[in-house]
């Protein structure tokens, strides 16, 4: 069913009252909502957003100044028991420039019931630094149960106000925002368009409370603009595999403070540079002064130098400065740009933020004579980054920059089994802000090209029962990625190599596995496992064998005519795959796949299929893909898409023998 067609069913079988219009009261139900059992034209959908709404107006005071004041609505029908996690909510926000108020809970019960949260059912924890967080669980919850809470949150920082997004993974029958907004501020919209139902922007003459800002009249009015964006009938976004930064491409609200003009005072402009912007924060001492201080760093240099200064070559010490943070200090799980101790304490404490373990290392390598700089990032699917704008609000990640022997090498510590040059795959956004004091400037984000081999040798029955002898090298975060499979096993199925083999023969058994152990390089890791497994089937005759046990692409990739957003994969790749396949004696090869390279038009893709008969009936099958490049935009897809689904079927062929008479 395609999306214009849900669109128009769900549009003419519930017609919105004029309550929405009107603005919804808090706690009113009618008990058409409350019979609903199935959203229309998506029967489908696990819960229902009824109505969703972001007030934003501001408010003046004199020991704090301008203050934003954002009312949130929010009530939901939870249909199917799949989403009762979503009556577990929790509201955060820094207590340093933020206050939550005014929360409102209830739970409206199908069977005309309501039951209102208490202040004791709200649970208040303080997080990390400044954070904290309010909690609370609605009860009896059953399918058919409304959910519905409001609440006020007040922020001294009046720069970025809450962006709003109308739309999202679950069907939305109504969204709003709306905004008043004084004439002294003047904001930019940084947001992307929707098909709005309603869509209005004007502006009013009201008086402000304002008597302790300099040089206002509260007697005489002043402008404000008036915005309302409404979008009703929502579908849930459509999920597509290799989808980043999602929030992109949905329709939302985002505004950026651009100046602000009181009255009789020179107007003060909010957007500066990325030069005044680099100099603030290393003036700041969660930040600059953390590593360039040394007093905030001199007991993490004397434990570290005789490490790092043992080392010949600055590659070496590079390494020697990452293995000892990453090793000394463990990462609390929390992402930030800046930091919450001084290097010293964050190594008497022995954990930290992200940006807490990266400025430990920054101090270490300015030490060691290394040139690095803070490199600045926008996780993926935070949202692609916007470089026109100093926007330091739209990163939430530190890690570094480091230039050695003439290149670029981009750090993140974390753990020692991450080697340095890979970055946590979080953050391999495209793009990332160098802070470099004197020339700050954004980058591409790239790592070399992963790479793996997988070398299998399969004897076949004449049954089609095989057993796989398999041996996997891995390198970068192929290797990574297994290492950390490793450690968190708890089955034999869950073992590298093997769990996508038993993904694709879930009859697979395991004879045996495990890392080849003379393979002690931080940068690789080599694995052996050996399966039996249904590899072949036997018809009369004929014995049809898939040779190929590991996939290189997933089905997800060709199973829409149509991508609503880019494929973006995280980092370039390269797979090959050689399998060496005994037949049973007296068979011989009666089809297989003709050899064939294929590369896109881009020349990002290149794939290869060749097949090779030995003398003694042995099949030699080698089947590589490599992907160079990282990101497609949708409208790239129909190009790609046959050369995907080709690929795969690649992936799926079948060897035919047949018995020889």
């Amino acid at each position: 069913m395609n999306y214009l067609y849900l669109l128009l069913v769900a549009c003419l079988c519930h017609p919105l009252s004029a309550q929405y219009e009107d603005g919804l009261k808090f706690g009113r139900v009618d008990d058409a909502d409350r019979a609903l059992m199935a959203v229309p034209g998506d029967s489908a959908a696990a819960a229902y957003v009824l109505y969703d709404k972001l007030d934003l107006r501001f408010d003046y005071h004199s020991d704090k100044g301008p203050v934003t004041v954002e009312t949130f609505h929010r009530r939901v029908k939870l249909l199917k028991p799949s989403s009762f996690d979503r009556a577990n909510v929790t509201l955060t926000y820094d207590r340093s420039y933020q206050d939550l108020e005014g929360i409102n809970a209830e739970v409206h019960l199908p069977n005309g019931e309501t039951i209102k949260l208490r202040n004791r059912d709200l649970v208040r924890q303080d997080l990390e630094g400044d954070r904290r967080s309010i909690a609370f669980t609605f009860p009896q919850i059953t399918p058919g149960a409304i959910i519905e809470y409001e609440y006020t949150k007040r922020s001294e920082s009046i720069i970025v106000p809450t962006e709003y997004t109308f739309q999202e993974g679950i069907p939305v029958r109504w969204a709003e925002y709306t905004a008043r907004i004084p004439e002294y501020y003047r904001y930019v919209s940084l947001g992307t368009q929707g098909n709005f139902f309603i869509q209005e922007v004007a502006d009013e003459h009201r008086r402000w409370n304002v008597s302790a800002l300099p040089g206002a009249n509260n007697t005489i009015p002043i402008r404000f603009s008036d915005m309302r964006f409404v979008m009703k009938d929502i579908p849930s976004f459509p999920i597509q595999p290799y989808t980043n930064n999602l929030s992109d491409y949905l329709p939302k609200v985002k505004l950026q403070l651009q100046s602000v003009e009181y009255p009789n005072q020179i107007p003060q402009p909010i957007f500066n540079n990325w030069m005044t912007t680099v100099t603030e924060l290393h003036q700041r001492g969660d930040f600059g002064r953390a590593y360039q201080a040394k007093l905030n760093y001199n007991r993490l240099w004397r434990e570290a130098e005789p490490v790092i200064m043992a080392k010949a070559t600055a590659a070496e010490r590079v390494a020697a400065a990452y293995y000892f943070v990453a090793g000394r200090i463990n990462w609390n799980g929390n992402f930030s740009i800046l930091g919450t101790e001084t290097p010293d304490k964050v190594l008497a404490n022995g954990s930290g933020n992200s940006a807490d373990l990266n400025l430990c290392l920054l101090a270490l390598l300015n030490e060691a004579g290394i040139t690095a700089h803070p490199l600045l990032v926008s996780l993926r699917d935070h949202g692609t980054p916007m470089e026109m704008y100093p926007l330091i609000n739209q990163f939430d990640h530190l890690m570094v920059y480091a230039e050695v022997d003439g290149g670029a090498n981009l750090l993140d510590a974390n753990g020692t089994e991450r080697p340095p040059g890979l970055p946590r795959v979080d953050a391999l956004n495209h793009r990332g802000w160098v802070a470099d004091a004197q020339r700050p400037r954004w980058i591409n984000v790239e790592v070399p090209q992963a790479r793996r081999v997988v070398m299998a040798d399969i004897t076949v029955g004449a049954a089609g029962e095989a057993v796989a002898d398999i041996t996997g090298r891995m390198e970068s975060y192929y290797a990574f990625g297994d290492r950390q499979r490793l450690k968190s096993m708890e089955k034999d199925s869950e073992a590298p190599l093997v769990t996508e083999i038993v993904r694709r023969f879930p009859e697979a058994t395991v004879l045996e596995h495990g890392a080849v152990e003379d393979d002690s390089a931080e940068n690789r890791l080599t694995y052996h496992a050996k399966l039996n497994l249904p590899a072949g089937m036997a018809n009369e005759d004929y014995l049809y064998v898939q040779p190929i046990l590991i996939a290189a692409l997933d089905n997800e990739l060709d199973d829409v005519d149509e991508r609503q957003y880019p494929i973006d994969f995280p980092f370039p790749w390269k797979e090959q795959y050689v399998a060496t396949v005994h037949i049973p004696e007296g068979y011989l090869l009666e089809a297989a796949p003709e050899s064939i390279r294929m590369t896109s038009e881009d020349g990002g893709i290149t794939a290869t299929f060749t097949t090779h008969q030995q003398p003694d009936q042995t099949m030699i099958i080698n089947f590589s893909v490599d992907l160079d490049r990282t990101f497609y935009r949708a409208t790239d897809y129909p190009a790609l898409r046959d050369m995907y689904r080709r690929i795969i079927e690649l992936q799926e062929t079948m060897l035919v023998f047949k018995r020889a008479k």
